[in-house]
This record gives C-alpha cells, structure tokens and sequence, in this order.
C-alpha cells in the first residue's frame, strides 16, 4: 500500500473511530442529565447484552475475514456473500428456539425487548462482517462512512425521543432508535453484499475459524460487559449507571487504539508474510508509547473531564478511573499478541484462554460485588486482563519469538503505575495535576514528534523499505 494511502486510511479510520467512540462519549453528559443513574443502568446492561448475543448470532464470522484474505484472495466478494446469507439463515433458527423456550418454560421476561435485542445483535454481526471486509479491502472511506453514520442517526433521534416524546421508560428512548438504526443499516448491506452467490467451502472455512471463537467473543464481552451485568443484578442499576459512566471514559483510549487497529491489523498481515519481524517491532515499540502517553494524560486530567459529563450523582466513581484505565491498557497489550496468534489461525488455544481470564472474572465478581458493589468490578476487570495478558503473552511466544517481546511493555505498565499514584496523591489538586499534564505532554510532543507519526502512519518511511 502507498504511503499516501497510509496516511489516508489512517486519517478516515481515527475521523470514523473518534467519531464513533467520542460522538458516544461527548454525548454523555446530555444523557446524564436527561437520564437518571438507573435508566443509564439499564441502557449500558442492554447494550452488554447485545454485545455478548452478536458474537454468538453471528457465530463471530467477520473473525475469518482477514484469514480469507490470504486463502481466498481472489474471491473475497462471494466469501462475504456467503457468510452474510449464513448468519440470516441461521439468526431465524436461533429465534426459533429463544422464543420456544420462553414459552415452554414460562419465563417471565419482555419479549418484545428481547426480540428487539435479537434483531440488533444480527443486525450489528453483519456490519462487523462487512467493516471487516472494508478494512481488508483498504476502503476506508466506505469503512468509515458506515462508523459515522448509524452513531449520529441513532444518537439525534434518542435525544429528541427522550427530550420531548417519551414521559417514562426513558431508556427506551435510547435502545430503540440505536437498534432500528442499526437493523436499517444491517438490511441495506445485506441488499448490497449479498449478489455473488453461497459457496459451502466458504462455511466451513469461516466456520472451522470462527466456531472457537465465538466462545473467545463471548468470554471477551463477559470481560468487558459482565460487570455492569452484575452490578445491576447483585447490587442495582443505579451503580451501574455510574460504573458505566466511568468505564466509558475509560474507554477513550479504546477508540484510538481501534482507529489505529483498522490499519494495522491488514499491515500486520502483510509484514508476517513477508517476515519483516524488525520492523514490526520497530513499529509496536512506538504504538505501545503513544498508547501510553495518552493513558497517562487521561488518568492525571481525568476528574475534571468526568464532572464536566455528568451530574454530581455520578462523581463518586471518579476514584476508579485509574483502575478502568490500567485495565483498558492491559486489554490493549493483550489484543498486540492476539493478532499474532489469529494470524496462524490458532482459535481454539485463543478461546481457551480467554475463557480461563473470563471464568475468572465472574467469579470474582460474584465474590465481591455483593460486598463492595461497583469498586468490586473495576478492580476484578483489571485483574481478569492482567491475566488474559500474561496468557496470551506466553502462548504467543511458542508461536513465534522473533515479535513482540513482553519486555516491551515493562517500562509503559511502570510509568502508567506512577501516574496512578499521583492520581490519587493529587485528586483533590486539580491546578497542580494539570501543570503535570501540561508539561508531561508538551515533553513528550517534543522528544517522541517523529515517532508519533510513524506510528499513525504506520511506515517507516523508507527506513525498511515499503
């Protein structure tokens, strides 16, 4: 790929991914306030829910894509085709027996919101099948159109909805124009991408890749999305509406480092082929930096950013937002050696071991959160991906010990450590912890200027060649 076009697919990916996460984020504070902590509660249990169903309606199948870039390289159209037409077939199977079962056994549950749920996690497996597609493909400006656009249809009805329609059930008004949305979204793909036929070779592919790593989805949404699943349940939704808040802005990071991941992930693939094992290291040293500075910045200027969001119901959560943040940064780390174990396609030792670290985590969680409540659950995500880290990084390196060495990650894991601990020496000097932030990053813009652009890019510009 051309280093203009490098520089492009970046630009679209982190316009789209910052849009999407941070359109999200910087909504946050017109639905505090227009939501009470339980509503909240119970917009982010749903949106868990839907999370954790999509990997499993859609059998995880945008996993293969990238590997079908590599076997199927001349074929990828009907490929996507097929895995499309796959996921609608078996999605009305899966509705079936849902529906079966609630009558049989008499569950009391809505099901018109279930169904509704249903529907949005088919609905979301096919647009992460077609984005995945795109970023295979380098077509980051339809990749990116299809972040934008869902985010802010989704997000301007609910606020009106919320504002001047709805009396009560206000999270309805949040659940149901972001699942129409996305279900709208889902059927127009669908029309679009589903023209060049149904091949079985294609199933079993996607299927013999795919099948471990539903389970490996799901156990990751577990890691991600049980806690506020069990706040809600073992304590209430008005703690999870503040843990929610709180692990959102946690997850800034995650928007960037998804940004970067639309890029690398194809470039990554690239460079294994050719077994440019310096380079990619070169490459993830400086990748692992910038994550971290921005970590660093977060945590330090983080309670101001909280209490400009929401109201002060939310403001006892801020002491957990170094804990979210040295989670999200371990989950990053761990993500850097998956994409090395998907590369030789090895699914079920992945699935295992995500399953180990996502067991963990509920099991802590049912452990705590009846005795602690929400501070529980940050503390047992941190400790459930330090975990799922140290897994990951030593079965990676049975793989292939010439990338990614952990000791990358020592001095980055150190100094998110010291910017914790002046976290909590200075909460209550926000002036000071500022002119931290401002010094610490004005030192790094300068000393890491060339690195920071390399990385964004990513290339070496010409120092490994193309």
């Amino acid at each position: 790929m051309e280093n203009t076009s490098y520089k492009k697919a970046s630009l679209c990916y982190l316009i789209g991914n910052f849009f999407n996460k941070g359109f999200a984020f910087l909504t946050i504070p017109i639905f505090t306030r227009l939501l009470s902590t339980t509503d909240y509660g119970i917009i982010n249990t749903y949106s868990s829910w839907a999370g954790i169903l999509s990997m499993i309606v859609g059998f995880a199948m945008h996993m293969s894509i990238r590997n079908a870039f590599v076997d199927y390289k001349d074929d990828t159209e009907s490929y996507l085709s097929t895995i499309i037409k796959f996921t609608l077939l078996s999605s009305l199977g899966f509705m079936l027996i849902f529906y079966a079962v609630v009558k049989i056994f008499k569950i009391n549950i809505s099901l018109s919101l279930v169904f509704i749920c249903l529907f949005h996690s088919v609905a979301s497996s096919i647009i992460e099948d077609v984005s995945c597609y795109f970023m295979m493909k380098y077509n980051y400006i339809k990749r990116t159109i299809l972040m934008i656009l869902p985010n802010l249809i989704s997000v301007c009805v609910a606020i009106f909805l919320i504002s001047y329609i709805l009396k009560k059930d206000l999270y309805l008004g949040k659940i149901i124009p972001e699942a129409l949305t996305i279900i709208i979204f889902a059927i127009i793909l669908s029309i679009c991408y589903t023209k060049k036929g149904f091949n079985t070779t294609y199933i079993k592919h996607a299927l013999k890749i795919s099948l471990p790593l539903i389970l490996h989805g799901a156990a990751l949404n577990i890691l991600s999305n049980s806690d506020r699943i069990m706040i809600t349940w073992l304590a209430d939704a008005s703690q999870a509406g503040i843990y929610s808040l709180v692990y959102s802005l946690g997850m800034v990071t995650y928007a960037i480092t998804l940004s970067i991941d639309g890029i690398w992930i194809p470039w990554f693939t690239n460079k294994m082929k050719e077994k440019s094992y310096d380079e990619i290291n070169y490459i993830t040293k400086d990748y692992i930096k910038l994550i971290t500075y921005i970590m660093c910045g977060l945590i330090i200027v983080s309670p101001e950013i909280l209490k400009i969001l929401a109201s002060k119901s939310y403001w006892e959560g801020i002491k957990l937002i170094p804990i979210i943040i040295v989670a999200n940064f371990l989950f990053f780390a761990y993500n850097i050696y998956s994409n090395l174990e998907h590369y030789y396609k090895k699914s079920n030792q992945i699935t295992a071991l995500t399953i180990l670290a996502a067991v963990l985590n509920l099991v802590l969680n049912y452990i705590f959160i009846p005795k602690f409540g929400y501070v529980a659950a940050a503390f047992t995500t941190a400790i459930s991906y330090f975990v799922i880290f140290i897994l990951h990084s030593i079965y990676s390196k049975t793989l292939n010990s010439n990338v990614f060495s952990i000791k990358m990650f020592i001095l980055p894991i150190i100094e998110i450590f010291i910017f914790c601990a002046l976290f909590y020496l200075l909460t209550d000097h926000a002036i000071i912890r500022w002119v931290v932030a401002i010094i610490y990053f004005c030192t790094v813009a300068f000393i890491q200027r060339d690195k920071i652009m390399t990385v964004l890019l990513p290339t070496l510009k010409g120092k490994f060649g193309k």
